[in-house]
């Protein structure tokens, strides 16, 4: 920085700024007594150049002036706000807050967003009554104190955001919904609503958001309706609503989506809403055929707590769908599949046998005991642990111990743990 700190007096402005610019840089002490004087340099990117150097204890020594330049409302002053605001954020002078709370009320203030994200961080809930002042004011800050306030959970603003959303149109909107958003507004759906017929997708997708967000008795034909939007995002957006919020008239449309790129998501609302078969067959045909294993799992879990009267095959050439269709089995623990259970234990795929044995364990049958004690001499140790563990639920005490013979002591430790468990189980 040699010869900086001399060319920081050059008589050229452009001079002073680079050289006031290399100073800061490396916020070091020494050269801190040179920014503070620079802020009241008459050129405004010297100026400008001084505040965005000035350490935080510097900050604090000039809190004041800092305060002055963030409130100048002077165009070329105002290049300087958002840099002052930052310096301002950084200081530990208890009025900092306050300061920056009343400061997004100025006229066209270019640093908001630096604002709002400092108050949001704070966390402070004691500068809520002047950002809703802003909103009741209707002053130019307003959208940028709505996010604070959103941000904070601030529930008195709902009322206030409720009144400036209905005033307010396109990206205006955005960071009024967000916020009702984050604050669960119940009573700002109807405010909504009508943005959803807006002719920017990003607004239409904002207000599903929102929703999402809210619930009620309004997101639900909101969401239908969103699904036949033109723009990808929307619907897929609408669809999330359906699953979350969605009520017994989403059904259909979640069922018809699983023909679809939104297969994972309408399976997630058929998980919560589905509750006897009449989707079954469809949910059935999602297993069978897709090739995603987070689609798989949420169709055997819907199968497994509806059950189903339609066809399951008892077998398929894809080991991952015979995995699902025995562990389905198992959860509904049905002695109909019996014959599935008994030729899942020579399946081929380790997994499935595992499965199968401990699907035995759920179902009282005459035929269970002896599965199980064959598939006590499984090649693999996960298939002989799993039946270890399914005879301690089905077998009768008296009889364990002897069944459980030769598990107790197999080579493998798993095995032996599950059996030494099984009888621990039947003990108490």
């Amino acid at each position: 920085m040699a010869g900086s700190d001399t060319l920081a007096a050059h008589p050229n402005g452009m001079v002073r700024a680079i050289a006031v610019r290399a100073l800061g840089s490396g916020h070091d002490p020494a050269y801190q007594p040179i920014l503070v004087q620079a802020l009241s340099d008459p050129a405004v990117n010297v100026v400008q150049a001084a505040v965005e150097g000035l350490t935080a204890q510097s900050s604090g020594e000039v809190f004041d002036l800092l305060v002055t330049l963030l409130n100048d409302t002077d165009r070329d002053g105002a290049l300087i706000g958002r840099d002052a605001a930052r310096r301002i954020a950084e200081t530990s002078d208890p009025r900092r807050l306050d300061v920056l709370a009343d400061a997004l009320g100025q006229e066209q203030h270019g640093a908001a967003h630096d604002i709002a994200r400092a108050l949001s961080r704070a966390g402070d809930l004691r500068v809520a009554p002047v950002l809703i002042e802003h909103l009741r004011h209707r002053r130019p800050g307003r959208f940028a104190a709505a996010e604070v306030l959103g941000n904070l959970r601030v529930a008195e603003a709902t009322g206030p955001l409720i009144d400036v959303l209905r005033e307010s149109d396109g990206p205006q909107s955005l960071p009024l919904m967000e916020a009702l958003g984050k604050l669960e507004a119940l009573d700002a759906a109807p405010a909504i609503l009508p943005l959803l017929d807006h002719s920017s997708s990003h607004v239409r997708e904002s207000a599903l958001l929102a929703l999402n967000r809210i619930g009620g008795p309004l997101a639900t034909p909101a969401a239908l309706k969103a699904t036949d939007d033109v723009h990808p995002v929307v619907r897929a957006r609408a669809f999330r609503v359906l699953a979350r919020h969605g009520d017994h008239r989403a059904l259909g449309r979640l069922a018809a989506a699983c023909d679809g790129r939104h297969v994972h998501t309408a399976l997630t609302g058929l998980v919560r809403l589905a509750d006897d078969d009449s989707v079954a067959l469809t949910v059935v045909r999602v297993l069978l055929s897709t090739d995603e294993r987070r689609v798989r799992k949420l169709a055997g879990r819907i199968l497994a707590r509806i059950g189903t009267r339609h066809y399951l095959p008892g077998h398929d050439p894809d080991p991952l769908v015979r995995r699902a269709i025995v562990w389905v089995i198992g959860q509904r623990a049905d002695p109909s599949y019996m014959w599935t259970l008994t030729n899942a234990l020579k399946d081929d795929d380790e997994l499935v046998r595992s499965r199968a044995a401990a699907a035995l364990g759920r179902i009282t049958h005459e035929k269970t005991l002896p599965l199980l004690t064959e598939a006590l001499r499984d090649p693999r140790p996960r298939v002989r642990a799993n039946a270890a563990t399914a005879l301690g639920r089905t077998a009768a005490p008296d009889r364990l111990r002897s069944l459980l013979a030769d598990a107790l002591v197999d080579p493998h430790p798993a095995v032996r743990s599950a059996a030494a468990a099984a009888l621990r189980a039947t003990a108490h």
